[in-house]
């Protein structure tokens, strides 16, 4: 049951269980609390230990600066869209143990932490010095202000307290939802960017020599970096250690071309030119300002990955490569992924991002084209608006930001010209939306995800993704459910994912039903699924809704196409190549073919080759055929009308 209904159902008596009145309630301690490692709460010398729930409770009022967090971010993080029946009475436990917990910590008026109750949530109160995320969060924004200002000596010395605080990962046995996940991943991005400044300060100063240690134990714990293998050259040859330098350069291409096929940037292989020819000017302190470093408040738009992917590594290794090279001398890296609605396109193309993310240290935009995807689909995002989010990103105040779109662009584009910046433009419906955000600089990459291939974008690698293979399809539905299964149910969950048509958005909904419904069996699945009147109903589960996906696709198909597609569904035949359909749509093969294609370019039909007959032969997906029985009735009828004038309108085309 949704949050929102169980609170509705509880009525006011929900929110008095949790507390949610005005009455403020506060207990104040002498506390010190650690987010950098595991999590900890510090009274002197006593160490109290957490429940795991509790943890992930107490990590988000933490991060939150004495903000309250309504109860609903707390649910949604504990249990995504899944709580328990019983939410209002365990929130109302949770709440009162973590209470317990930090009142034990110390003498009342003693310190500066309170849990603080008010009409929507609760908020915990804290001097800033007693959390280690607050005081890494306010060194590492003293040293990039003092590294702004060329003060190097003291950006040393505030990176150096800012990393000095963290003991392992960030919220290493927290348990996390988005929240915390996403917030997890910023630290350490945030983490590794005071490192790489520090060090980059150090060699401004000259001291090269102090670096050296540092550098050889990062470049090993992270073989494939090229800014740190960067940096690592330039003080090994400034230390009078060329030959070092040079076999640090090797290390990192041999990695490069053993791990991902790939040769080291640009940028990297030109330092390394210069250390063969002995080049003068790498004895300036300002020549690592032409080696990639992380910008200071680089955009970091990605959202979270998603921690649910499996399966799709020859598609992974495929597009790192081809991400890997320029399309030409002067022409970034593209890739454009295209696929019908709930194959999974978003969700690779994340995981692609957050694999070459380091690759891309002066920002990483994001952008969705389809405004609330899941609320709405009837309205697209402009490029103007896109490109201008992109800009107040980089930095620009909204005076500095032009207002017309080809003023963007141009903006844009020169900000881009000197940087490596990647781009990820979610459910993308043309080409004209891509262009104006496109670089010019051959080592930024963009990652282009949509319904239709864009073939009209020059230099882009089109990559289709198909349904997901049997074992990964069912493979996901296990870690989504967190089930383990036995071979008999294994058989039996693959049957399920068959039923899914192996689409992602369709197994993950059914592994969302099997985690929280605790009397709901894979048998029992297969027989809901088995029923085709309600096998769609079925697969109705909060955003994972294949249907309100397919209504957008829907929705921008002709009504010519839209009767195409309800004849198809009535075809006994799963597969056809045009000649076999073209009876029951009442067409020459001709114009068969172009009102077939007219329907794979908008992903409700799967293609293929067909080596018998030297045809193409397509493939109509049986939830799909489902959505357009469901649709046709009511169109059949005006489409029959429309028929023989098609015909000739198409046949007249294609001659």
């Amino acid at each position: 049951m949704p949050f929102r209904t169980i609170l509705w159902k509880c009525g006011s008596s929900a929110f008095s269980h949790l507390e949610l009145h005005t009455r403020a309630a506060c207990e104040v301690m002498k506390l010190k609390f650690r987010l950098l490692g595991n999590l900890q709460v510090v009274d002197g010398q006593k160490n109290f230990l957490l429940p795991p729930k509790l943890r992930t409770i107490l990590a988000q009022l933490l991060i939150s600066r004495g903000q309250t967090v309504p109860v609903e971010k707390f649910i949604e993080e504990l249990w995504l869209d899944q709580p328990p029946a019983t939410v209002s009475a365990t929130m109302q436990t949770y709440i009162y143990q973590l209470r317990k917990i930090l009142g034990a910590g110390g003498e009342a008026g003693k310190g500066y932490a309170s849990l603080v109750t008010d009409s929507s949530g609760y908020a915990l109160r804290t001097a800033p010095e007693d959390v280690d995320v607050h005081l890494f969060e306010s060194r590492f924004t003293a040293g990039k202000l003092a590294f702004e200002s060329a003060e190097y000596a003291n950006a040393v010395e505030s990176f150096e307290e800012a990393v000095a605080v963290w003991r392992s990962s960030a919220l290493a046995d927290v348990p996390r939802g988005p929240f915390l996940e996403a917030y997890a991943v910023r630290l350490e991005e945030a983490r590794m960017q005071a490192i790489e400044l520090r060090i980059e300060a150090y060699l401004r100063l000259g001291r090269h020599l102090d670096v050296l240690p540092e550098l050889k134990a990062l470049t090993l714990n992270h073989p494939l970096h090229e800014e740190l293998h960067a940096k690592l050259m330039l003080a090994l040859h400034r230390s009078g250690r060329r030959p070092e330098a040079l076999d640090a350069y090797q290390h990192l291409r041999h990695g490069l071309a053993d791990e991902l096929g790939l040769d080291p940037s640009p940028s990297v292989q030109r330092l390394h030119r210069a250390l063969l020819a002995g080049d003068p000017d790498l004895d300036h302190e300002r020549a690592v300002d032409r080696i990639a470093v992380p910008a200071v408040n680089a955009p970091a738009q990605l959202p979270p990955d998603i921690a649910e992917f499996c399966g799709r590594e020859d598609e992974l290794a495929h597009l790192e490569q081809c991400c890997g090279r320029s399309g030409g001398d002067s022409t970034p890296r593209l890739v454009a992924l295209s696929g019908m609605a709930g194959v999974g396109k978003t969700a690779l193309a994340l995981r692609l991002a957050h694999r070459l993310r380091r690759r891309y240290p002066d920002g990483q935009f994001f952008a969705c084209f389809t405004a609330g995807r899941i609320d709405s689909c009837d309205h697209s995002v402009d490029p103007h608006e896109v490109i201008g989010s992109f800009l107040g990103g980089a930095g620009f105040t909204p005076d500095q930001i032009p207002g017309n779109l080809a003023g963007r662009s141009q903006l844009f584009r020169s900000w881009c010209a000197d940087r490596r910046v990647l781009i990820v433009l979610d459910d993308v419906h043309s080409e004209e939306q891509v262009r104006p955000l496109l670089p010019g600089n051959p080592e930024c990459a963009v990652i282009v995800s949509g319904r239709s291939p864009l073939y009209g974008l020059g230099g882009a690698r089109l990559v289709e993704v198909e349904p997901m293979p049997p074992e990964d399809a069912v493979e996901l539905m296990s870690i989504v459910a967190g089930s383990y299964w036995t071979a008999h149910e294994r058989t039996t969950a693959r049957r399920v994912a068959e039923l899914c048509d192996h689409l992602p958005v369709a197994v993950r909904a059914i592994g969302s039903k099997l985690a929280v419904l605790p009397c709901l069996s894979l048998d029992g699945v297969v027989i809901r699924l088995a029923d085709r009147r309600h096998r769609l109903n079925e697969l109705r589960v909060g955003n994972t809704d294949l249907c309100h996906r397919l209504e957008w696709s829907y929705a921008r198909l002709g009504t010519d196409a839209r009767h195409t597609l309800h004849l198809l569904s009535r075809m006994v035949s799963v597969t056809f190549t045009a000649a076999e359909a073209a009876p029951v749509l009442g067409l020459p093969v001709v114009a068969a073919e172009a009102a077939l294609t007219r329907l794979y370019d908008s992903r409700f039909l799967l293609a293929s080759f067909d080596n018998t007959s030297g045809a193409t032969r397509y493939r109509l997906l049986d939830l799909v055929r489902l959505f357009a029985l469901e649709h046709g009735e009511e169109e059949l009828e005006v489409g029959l009308a429309k028929r023989a004038d098609f015909g000739g309108r198409v046949s007249a085309f294609t001659a």
